[in-house]
């Protein structure tokens, strides 16, 4: 090969790796922030930021407090949960995921229990009502999350559950079931287990560690992976543990935080000490599988082309 061609085959390869480098440029920037709300105006609505979210009581309307920079789930010695509905997302592709990172502070007092931390992603069904404060117990379910004696279908989705101070924390996946019957009478959303069937194993024994006064990051990632299966993973701190599902629904349009009673806190009344946990950030994003625009594709395959016709 001459020194001229030489010199025009490293600028043809230069050219080729700058249109891919902008092809996962392209490809990358496609994802989408659908929720990160600080709480920083101090509200629990959407306010002025169209980032922030609409935050409600799940079973109780003492359940929720808000300050600067921070949204309190109030449990003390109640169970009790608050959620948000957000504009729903499809995972229509394989590939697309739906990332929900939260990072929250627990208060003084932890008690020992199993399960008793609960973050759920579901599908809304469109159902009217939800994007509201809601007042549910065991005596009491309500039909908005799905009830059979009303009867009225249980939301589709998952639930990520987490031991705190047992010493041997693991995290485990489970997921609705949308079928009611007499012995599943869920309408509490994640109030209770039943209704739900474990996914997978469970996670590894002493995965993390909850601690006083201390604040930690988790996640949920749900992912399509092909036709008929999600994949779920799910992060508290450096634990991971992911599972896969064949599930239900594509759509995921609501966010929802448990705690049980005795677990988070002395107090259930709201802006006491030591009532419960406090979020300062959640963040929902909507990770679609990279599709690269005709443009860019274009240019690359012609790029390609015109070496292999050089060769030639």
């Amino acid at each position: 090969m001459s020194k001229a061609n030489d010199v025009r085959g490293h600028g043809l390869r230069f050219g080729l790796a700058i249109g891919l480098t902008s092809l996962a440029l392209t490809a990358s920037a496609q994802a989408a922030i659908v929720v990160n709300d600080s709480w920083v105006d101090a509200g629990r609505n959407n306010g002025t930021d169209p980032l922030d979210s609409n935050w409600w009581t799940s079973s109780s309307s003492a359940g929720i407090e808000v300050s600067a920079g921070s949204l309190g789930l109030v449990t003390g010695t109640s169970g009790r949960g608050i959620h948000t509905v957000f504009p729903t997302q499809t995972l229509a592709n394989v590939g697309d995921k739906l990332v929900v990172t939260y990072t929250f502070t627990t208060p003084t007092t932890l008690t020992t229990a199993s399960g008793a931390f609960k973050v759920g992603i579901f599908d809304t069904l469109a159902r009217a009502g939800l994007d509201a404060d809601i007042t549910s117990s065991s005596g009491s379910p309500s039909p908005l999350y799905g009830y059979f004696a009303t009867p009225t279908a249980a939301l589709p989705g998952y639930m990520m559950d987490m031991d705190v101070a047992t010493g041997a924390e693991d995290l485990v996946f489970r997921q609705h079931d949308t079928a009611q019957t007499a012995t599943t009478p869920t309408g509490r959303l994640l109030g209770t287990t039943t209704g739900f069937s474990a996914v997978g194993a469970t996670g590894p024994d002493g995965a993390y560690t909850f601690a006083a006064n201390t604040t930690y990051t988790g996640s949920i990632t749900i992912e399509r992976l092909n036709a008929t299966e999600m994949g779920l993973t799910g992060t508290l701190g450096a634990a991971s543990h992911s599972v896969t599902d064949t599930f239900d629904s594509a759509d995921f349009g609501m966010l929802a935080f448990w705690a049980n009673s005795n677990t988070f806190g002395s107090s259930a009344t709201a802006n006491t000490a030591d009532n419960g946990i406090d979020f300062s950030n959640v963040t929902i994003e909507f990770v679609p599988v990279p599709e690269p625009t005709g443009a860019m594709l274009a240019l690359v395959l012609a790029g390609f082309a015109l070496r292999r016709g050089r060769r030639t």
